[in-house]
């Protein structure tokens, strides 16, 4: 007992420690904090952020569960994947379980729809967004159709936003009219994609809460956590929002049995350094919890049974007969919150019984929806690692899924790109019977003629995709025709080994050809065709503009949407992050003006592009002249005006990139309008001029700032930061209303050359020499012109062009009139001016404007706004926007 309670109160200290750790961590160093966390997202619906380096929980946040499915088995019903929304059926036929070609999140996107079993289909879902602190894990607000709902005081410094979205799907007997099932599923938005480089790998229990972390590089077990009910998903926090992280389900006593073996460096040594591997078989494993049945993938060893084969006998028993079922082909002892025991489920009456456990991965089922689109399978597909000869000579064999490949193999068997034929499927099959004979006889037959069927079935969507509707050339004559490595879909070719890029809802960018010439091909889910009619339709629109990315083209296959696009050196990110490859420097003047044009462009066509970031400003490939424009891509979340109409309603809720988000966007009660690109090009000018710096802060507290209009421009470079600090300020104003229109913008003095402002300093002196002091257009000029002058202009010149002002007339130092007169004298009479005063003022235009503009930083923009009372006369049309009052 003393070293059970000294145990417990080392236990206790460590993790004392740990969390005080993190608070510091959080406390004083804000722009590490989301590297020194991971967040987990377990079936129970508690959002937990967790310590990487010691797995500890530094808070949790309690939210609805991930799945709400029926709790009574019916006849025909079915069972949710929590990871993915995907469906399995299952039925009391011998049929048993079948896997469904779509997921929850897929249905609700094409529902209302109609299946071909006569099943009808309606659902919907609910975006939120949820403010929490990151320090306390406090729910600070939350954002949703449903309106804004303050929890806490929001002055917490560190508050990140988490978008969630809530599916649910209704089925009805289309003779009957009766609901034969429903369900909810949430998911957590991550639209930067899976993480790629990640120094962790995490295992975890399908059944449980258990969590097993190990380190990259070195494969020591690093913490094993407890999370009470089974993980469903994993994140990371990107400067962009979440990001998922991989990790691998196994069974439970598989996973104790492994982590035993990862914590011996006897055992890394012998079946790491000598190429020995593990095996592990692919399972569905069926469970449930308070709130119903779910199922999800799981691997397990040799030594997990299997509870029922997936085409032998039917799923759901009568009675108490499920008592027949030996007692050691349960899987897993109940844990609370969890799962029930498919071990005590025996001793349970009621008419249905589910049998729960680890079945064999079910086929799939081929369900077909009419008059919609048929929803694509997004499952993780199945494949069987080769044997590997290792220095030994040894051969193993492990069968996992496609997601978890990527981070059990790399650790567990070498890095081995699979292709099925029947010739390596029979190879398989001798080194399974002579290294692993307790697989059956007819386990083997079940596997190779898997894989036979897997195989005839990528040949017939290869040769689907390869062949045209009529008239196209045979297979054989088109293979020679497609570039190497190379897809072809209609007219567009693209190499799936070149991705150029990934954007949300999985869609992906590859380098591809169209018409001979490079494109970019932009690949979209199912879910996104929505988004992908109204990109194409906006793109033919809005296309003829140069600064406005080029479409070519749009394909389709049974799956997938495709559009050809210009092919870009970069995005603005890349060239301003340094990860670009190409060296080419751009002025960053130029850099925003053509980006300016091209989004003034598009709200002329009463476009609203609502996704402005600098990830979607591209550069292009340059031109015979070696001159590279400046795009506006990615039309995935535009909005098209009405006609007449200069806002629209928010009902399709707040789009774009948390961090880049107009306020107004956030409000339900606002109506938003061109503006919202307004602020968020305005946060991209100082994001391009600062050289990667955002005006509301780090990732971290920004969309929080953006809220409360907490910004800064203090990065702003000290040349001419005056004149780009009144820009950027009245771009990323609050008040909507109170920002400049995108022709406004590319008329303001920021943008114009010395040449030009030299111009406009001549044409305003010119306009008031002859004014009375009195005059409506003076006296907007003196207001305020103290401050500008700083209080006697003349002191702040040199002496020669001081001495040389005597001679002629008698100036004011107080007025911006006489600072203004004094200039456009001395250009006038520049060829006639002496030496020293000309060395002093420097050439014109350039040197000459800059000395006076350098001395009165605001005399420039303080002149613009003065004169604006006399832009409707006609000299002044060339420096206002004509069309805004």
């Amino acid at each position: 007992m003393c070293k059970i309670f000294l145990k417990l109160t080392g236990v206790f200290l460590l993790s004392l420690i740990g969390l005080i750790t993190v608070a510091k961590t959080l406390q004083h160093s804000p722009v590490s904090v989301h590297e020194s966390l991971i967040y987990v997202s377990t079936l129970s619906g508690t959002f937990h952020a967790v310590s990487k380096s010691t797995g500890k929980i530094v808070w949790s946040l309690d939210e609805e569960p991930v799945l709400k499915v029926p709790t009574a088995v019916g006849r025909l019903s079915f069972l949710p994947d929590p990871k993915d929304g995907s469906l399995y059926a299952l039925s009391d036929g011998r049929e048993g379980i079948k896997k469904l070609p779509f997921t929850i999140p897929q249905l609700v996107t094409a529902s209302p729809c109609k299946s071909n079993e006569g099943m009808l289909y309606t659902g919907h879902k609910k975006d939120t967004w949820i403010a929490i602190d990151v320090t306390t894990g406090a729910k600070m607000q939350t954002l949703s159709s449903d309106g804004t709902q303050k929890m806490c005081p929001s002055s917490a410094e560190k508050v990140i936003y988490i978008g969630r979205t809530e599916y649910t799907i209704n089925m009805f007997d289309s003779k009957t009219g009766s609901k034969r099932w429903n369900a909810t599923f949430m998911d957590y938005s991550s639209h930067v994609g899976e993480v790629k480089e990640y120094e962790l790998r995490h295992f975890t229990a399908s059944s449980t809460g258990t969590a097993v972390t190990l380190d990259n590089k070195s494969g020591d077990v690093l913490w094993y956590t407890d999370f009470r009910s089974p993980v469903v998903a994993m994140y990371t926090m990107d400067h962009d929002g979440l990001q998922k992280v991989p990790f691998t389900s196994f069974a439970p006593e598989t996973l104790d049995h492994l982590t035993g073996q990862l914590s011996s460096e006897h055992w890394r040594n012998k079946f790491l350094l000598h190429g020995k591997q593990q095996v592990f078989f692919p399972t569905l494993y069926v469970g449930e919890y308070e709130h119903g049945f779910f199922a999800t993938n799981s691997l397990v060893d040799e030594t997990t049974v299997t509870v029922a084969p997936k085409n032998q006998g039917p799923l759901l028993l009568e009675g108490p007969g499920i008592s027949n079922v030996p007692q050691d082909q349960g899987t897993d002892h109940k844990e609370p919150g969890t799962h029930r025991d498919a071990i005590t489920a025996h001793t349970v009456r009621r008419p249905e019984i589910m049998i729960l456990g680890y079945h064999e991965v079910p086929d799939k089922a081929m369900s077909r929806f009419s008059p919609a689109f048929q929803i694509e399978d997004r499952s993780r597909e199945e494949i069987v690692i080769p044997p590997n000869s290792s220095e030994e000579g040894g051969h193993s064999n492990a069968t996992v899924s496609a997601a978890d490949n990527s981070m059990v193999m790399k650790y567990l068997s070498s890095d081995v790109k699979f292709t099925i034929t029947v010739a390596l499927s029979l190879i398989t099959i001798v080194a399974v019977v002579y290294y692993f004979p307790k697989r059956t006889e007819q386990s083997i037959k079940i596997m190779l003629q898997k894989q036979i069927e897997e195989q005839r079935e990528r040949d017939k969507q290869q040769q689907s995709a390869q062949t045209s509707l009529q008239g196209r050339p045979s297979s054989s004559e088109l293979y020679e025709a497609v570039p190497d490595g190379h897809y072809q879909v209609g007219k567009i070719f693209y190499n799936p080994k070149c991705v150029l890029g990934h954007g949300c809802e999985g869609t992906i960018v590859y380098r591809g050809r169209f018409d001979n010439r490079d494109v970019a091909v932009k690949r979209l889910l199912p879910e996104c065709f929505t988004f992908a009619d109204r990109e194409v339709e906006l793109l033919r629109e809005s296309d003829q503009h140069s600064n406005v990315i080029r479409y070519f083209c749009t394909e389709a296959d049974s799956q997938f949407r495709y559009i050809a696009l210009e092919l870009c050196l970069a995005t603005v990110q890349d060239l301003i992050t340094g990860k670009t490859q190409y060296t080419y420097k751009m002025d960053a003047i130029d850099i925003l003006f053509q980006a300016m044009s091209g989004i003034s462009y598009l709200h002329s066509l009463d476009i609203v592009h609502r996704d402005i970031k600098p990830h979607n400003v591209l550069l292009s490939q340059p031109d015979s002249k070696g001159q590279i424009r400046v795009m506006i891509s990615d039309f995935g979340l535009c909005k098209k005006l009405a006609a007449g109409r200069i806002s629209f309603s928010r009902r399709s809720g707040a789009a774009g990139t948390e961090g880049w988000i107009a306020p107004e966007m956030l409000d339900e009660e606002q109506r938003t309008t061109c503006a919202v690109d307004i602020f968020s090009v305005g946060c991209v000018f100082y994001y391009v001029l600062t050289k990667g710096k955002h005006p509301f802060g780090d990732s971290l507290r920004r969309q929080a700032n953006i809220l409360s209009g907490d910004h800064s421009l203090d990065g702003l470079p000290m040349t001419e930061g005056y004149l780009r600090r009144n820009l950027i300020e009245k771009m990323i104003c609050y008040d909507p209303s109170e920002r400049p229109t995108a022709k406004t913008v590319l008329q303001h003095p920021f943008f114009w050359s010395r040449e030009r402002q030299l111009m406009f300093f001549q044409d305003v002196s010119d306009r008031i020499e002859k004014e009375a002091a009195e005059s409506e257009v003076v006296q907007h000029l003196e207001r305020g012109g103290l401050e500008v002058v700083k209080f006697d202009w003349r002191r702040h010149i040199t002496m020669e062009l001081q001495n040389d002002l005597r001679k002629f007339r008698t100036y004011k130092g107080q007025n911006v009139r006489d600072l203004l007169r004094a200039m456009r004298n001395k250009k006038h009479h520049y060829r006639e001016l002496p030496e020293e005063v000309k060395n002093s003022l420097g050439a014109v235009p350039d040197q000459f404007v800059c000395y006076f503009t350098s001395r009165f930083p605001k005399l420039l923009t303080h002149t613009y706004y003065a004169m604006m009372c006399c832009k409707q006369e006609r000299v002044f049309h060339q420096y206002y926007n004509m069309e805004e009052s």
